[in-house]
């Protein structure tokens, strides 16, 4: 069969639109026979609606995060058919008629979705037949939430047989769900050599070596926590600030112990060799950077979530025994030592990170949406 795989997402974080960036990657990568095309949805929408989607979201977790629980929490309890639910998708419906037409035009054998925004324009044009394409939505996070199950979607996938079990229970059913995993980039499928990372990168082969990140755009408290991590002693720190330019500049500034190392970097396209080359991250549990962190064997010590699907990850990141929570500068100070002081439990963390990964969760997706054919 030839195919025509569209994967649309939305940039409402960068977790998204990274999981649509695997799953083209590793379609180009293998001999599938046809052509594979990444959308954001948020670019065919008025600016109006894309300013204001982005900026109700970002600006309530960051302000107002325990609403912002209780709102996630709200819709979770909304049924699939409900008043609420089918008002919220008639108004994104009418905002994304540039979308419409373009899967019309593009007229895709195959739609994987990798957000929920597009997921519900596509499921509404399936129930009108307005659309022949398979359709299919892969959860970003280790949570199930009810947003994602619509009447018209075809297949879903999810990061764990838990998950699997969570989101039948809200509506999906049983035959329509499966366990691959979340979507990462090919190049985590691929052992990669602590040793060579560290000789590659030009680090100490000897010290402890703690990445610290604050996401794609270097949110977080980070210039905090490399101080926390630093007054640890003989320590080796890599600080991914993104595309984050000041925070970059303020953590050239950090005057550290002696014997504490320091490297910065700013947006980086090596994040696999980086997370290779150390013994521990600090990180906000994202679903796409926690699921990097397990393919590669890398424990985790999480910062602050994100209210709602970042606590999910937290908690099953902790529960699987990849990660520990440290979620102020003092705790993360005292985790850091108490872990080096450790190796044996930092070597049982690397193993349940490795147990609890999969890596070739975007190859497994394609196999098994591309082997049904469209009704």
């Amino acid at each position: 069969m030839t195919y025509r795989l569209l994967i649309a997402s939305a940039s409402a974080g960068a977790g998204h639109v990274r999981a649509a960036s695997a799953l083209k990657e590793a379609f180009d990568l293998t001999a599938y026979e046809g052509t594979a095309q990444a959308v954001d949805i948020l670019q065919y929408t008025s600016a109006l609606f894309r300013h204001l989607y982005l900026r109700s979201y970002f600006s309530v977790i960051s302000a107002l995060p325990w609403y912002w629980r209780f709102l996630y929490h709200r819709w979770d309890k909304k049924p699939v058919g409900g008043l609420e639910r089918r008002a919220m998708c008639a108004f994104d419906r009418f905002s994304a008629g540039k979308f419409i037409r373009l899967v019309q035009e593009q007229k895709p054998t195959h739609i994987i979705c990798t957000h929920f925004l597009p997921a519900e324009v596509l499921a509404w044009m399936r129930r009108t037949d307005r659309l022949n394409a398979w359709v299919g939505v892969v959860v970003t996070d280790y949570d199930a939430h009810r947003i994602w199950v619509n009447n018209g979607t075809d297949h879903y996938f999810v990061a764990s047989d838990y998950l699997r079990g969570l989101l039948i229970s809200k509506g999906a059913p049983p035959e329509q769900v499966t366990t691959c995993g979340i979507p990462i980039a090919p190049v985590f499928s691929e052992r990669i050599d602590p040793s060579e990372a560290r000789a590659e990168l030009g680090l100490d082969p000897r010290m402890p070596t703690v990445r610290s990140v604050g996401g794609g755009s270097g949110v977080g408290g980070m210039r905090k926590n490399v101080v926390a991590v630093a007054e640890y002693g003989e320590i080796q720190i890599l600080a991914v600030a993104g595309r984050n330019q000041k925070l970059k500049r303020k953590l050239d500034r950090i005057s550290l112990p002696a014997r504490a190392k320091l490297v910065t970097y700013g947006f980086v396209n090596n994040i696999e060799k980086l997370m290779a080359a150390a013994d521990v991250v600090v990180t906000k549990p994202g679903g796409m950077s926690s699921s990097e962190c397990l393919a590669v064997g890398l424990p985790m010590l999480l910062t602050v979530p994100i209210p709602g699907q970042e606590e999910k990850n937290s908690a099953f990141l902790i529960g699987c025994g990849a990660a520990l929570p440290a979620t102020s500068p003092a705790e993360l100070r005292r985790v850091v030592g108490e872990l080096f002081a450790e190796p044996g439990r930092l070597a049982r963390m690397r193993e349940a990170a490795l147990e609890a990964a999969r890596p070739r969760a975007a190859f497994d997706i394609l196999d098994a949406a591309l082997d049904i054919e469209p009704a």
